[in-house]
């Protein structure tokens, strides 16, 4: 397998570029969420990799961060999620917040990205949680969300913000880095405060 690519960019589309390396085009799809934008054509770029090979096919998809492409891949172990699917999913969500969803069983909050309904939320939530929990356990992740944090505190942090016109996405991140920076002592009030702080309406 194919577990990364580091060479010149050499096109660059919507949703997939061309790296050259050692004389070879290498065609790797990428969420242009994350594709990150300082990167043009000329550019050297390294992608951790996922290959997905069929009778008729083989197709890359590239991550600039490793733990994207983990999330990525267990995204699409999920019955009914296929990479396009998968991809869609990380060029709404950041891959924290697709761990914060399914760590709080927010099904609902997945189902906002496109082609994520709500029988589909539910399974991955359903399917994902332990994985999960695995995946953050001990990982980068963590910095973002501690695997024995309360997310009750969170969830009601998220309540608030939505409540005020923010989206779910950007609510939910703001009080994860919010929880992050202030540690396990902080209360609900503390992390509104602190995440409307961090979107500069405080």
């Amino acid at each position: 397998m194919i577990q990364f690519i580091k060479g010149i960019i050499f096109s660059i589309d919507e949703e997939d570029i061309l790296i050259e390396v050692g004389g070879i085009g290498y065609h790797v799809f990428v969420p242009s969420r994350i594709f990150p934008q300082d990167k043009e054509a000329g550019d050297e770029i390294l992608l951790y990799t996922y290959l997905q090979i069929r009778e008729d096919q083989w197709q890359l998809f590239g991550f600039p961060q490793k733990e994207q492409m983990e999330v990525f891949r267990l995204l699409i172990s999920v019955s009914g999620i296929g990479p396009k699917l998968g991809q869609a999913i990380l060029n709404h969500f950041s891959y924290q917040e697709v761990i914060s969803y399914i760590l709080a069983g927010d099904s609902k909050g997945l189902s906002q990205a496109p082609g994520v309904g709500k029988k589909t939320g539910e399974r991955l939530v359903l399917e994902l949680r332990e994985k999960f929990k695995k995946l953050d356990d001990g990982k980068e992740t963590s910095n973002n969300l501690s695997p024995g944090q309360d997310t009750a505190l969170n969830q009601d942090c998220v309540l608030a913000l939505t409540q005020l016109g923010y989206s779910a996405p950007e609510a939910r991140s703001a009080c994860m880095r919010t929880s992050n920076a202030l540690g396990p002592e902080a209360d609900t009030q503390d992390l509104i405060k602190g995440a409307l702080k961090l979107l500069g309406k405080f």
